[in-house]
C-alpha cells in the first residue's frame, strides 16, 4: 500500500465553508511520489515521519526531510515529490473553510512553508484516529476536528515563537528596513548594503531561517499592509497600489490574488458581508 486516504464530503461537517477537512492519510515511502496541484482550493498541512524530498510553491523551491511540518497555502500552484533515494513517509491533511484563513493570520503563520521541530506528530495522529470514527454525526466531526486543528497552529506558531529569538541580528535588521520602507521600493542589494552582506549572504540567511527569500518576504509584508488598508480605509485598489510602491493596480491585484486567493476588491467585500 502506497497511501492510506481518508475523504470526506462537504456534508460530513456541520459547517463547511468554515471548516472541512477533504482528504487526510498517510503516505508510505515509495521512489515515485509526486504531487501537482495548480491554483490548490485547499490548505495541505503535512508532517515528515521519515525520508527527504522537494516543495515548489510558486516557483520557490525548498526541501524536507523527517521532523519538519509544511503548510502549503491555498490559491497557490503547488508542486512536491519525493527524493527518490529517500522517498517520504508522512502524515497529512487537507483543509478548506474561512476558519483555516483567519487562524493563520492570527498567527502570523501566513509568510512560511516550513516549520523546524514541531512535534505535531500526536495532535496529526490524534485528527486520523477522529476522522476514523466514521459513526460520528457532522457536529461532533466538526467541533473535535476544528479543535485539534486549532492545537495543530497554535503547536505551530508557538515553535516559531520560540525559534524567532534565534535570528541572526542580520537576518533581525533586514527585517526591520523592510518592515521600516514598505512604502517605497527597496531592492535586495541596498538592503544587504545597509547590513554588510552580500545579497546571495542575504538570500541564504533569509532562507536557512524564515524558508523564503527576502524578496518574498518583503512583498508579503507589503501584502499584510495592504489588508489593512482595505480593511480601515475606504481607499481604492489603484490608490493602494500607489501608496506601497507597486508599478501597477493589475501587478498589485495579480500579487494580492496569488497571495491571499481573493483580489482586493472581492477580499474587501467578503470582509463586510
Amino acid at each position: 500500500m502506497q497511501e492510506y486516504i481518508l475523504s470526506f464530503l462537504p456534508t460530513q461537517f456541520s459547517n463547511p465553508d468554515i471548516f472541512r477537512i477533504e482528504l487526510a492519510g498517510i503516505t508510505f515511502p515509495f521512489d515515485s511520489y509526486q504531487v501537482q496541484r495548480p491554483q490548490s482550493q485547499i490548505y495541505c498541512l503535512e508532517y515528515v515521519l521519515s525520508g527527504q524530498g522537494t516543495i515548489i510553491v510558486d516557483q520557490i523551491r525548498q526541501s524536507i526531510e523527517a521532523g519538519d511540518c509544511y503548510l502549503l497555502p491555498v490559491g497557490h500552484d503547488h508542486n512536491y515529490w519525493s527524493n527518490p533515494k529517500k522517498p517520504l513517509h508522512k502524515i497529512w491533511i487537507n483543509v478548506a473553510g474561512t476558519l483555516c484563513t483567519q487562524l493563520l493570520q492570527i498567527y502570523h503563520l501566513q509568510q512560511q512553508l516550513i516549520f523546524k521541530e514541531t512535534n505535531t506528530f500526536p495532535i496529526f495522529n490524534e485528527l486520523l484516529r477522529t476522522l476514523e470514527q466514521r459513526q460520528l454525526s457532522s457536529q461532533q466531526r466538526s467541533e473535535k476536528c476544528t479543535l485539534l486543528f486549532h492545537q495543530l497552529i497554535i503547536n505551530i506558531q508557538a515553535t516559531t515563537n520560540s525559534k524567532a529569538s534565534q535570528l541572526p541580528e542580520t537576518v533581525i535588521k533586514a527585517q526591520q528596513i523592510f518592515d521600516h520602507h514598505l512604502e517605497q521600493s527597496l531592492s535586495l542589494q541596498d538592503v544587504a548594503k545597509k547590513i554588510n552582506l552580500s545579497p546571495s549572504q542575504l538570500t541564504r540567511q533569509f532562507k536557512t531561517y524564515l524558508q523564503q527569500t527576502p524578496y518574498d518576504y518583503y512583498l508579503n509584508q507589503k501584502i499584510e499592509l495592504a489588508k489593512l488598508l482595505l480593511r480601515n480605509t475606504n481607499l481604492s485598489s489603484q490608490a493602494i497600489a500607489l501608496q506601497l510602491s507597486f508599478s501597477d493596480e493589475h501587478y498589485f491585484s495579480n500579487l494580492f490574488k496569488q497571495r491571499v486567493g481573493l483580489a482586493p476588491s472581492l477580499w474587501r467585500k467578503n470582509l463586510k458581508a
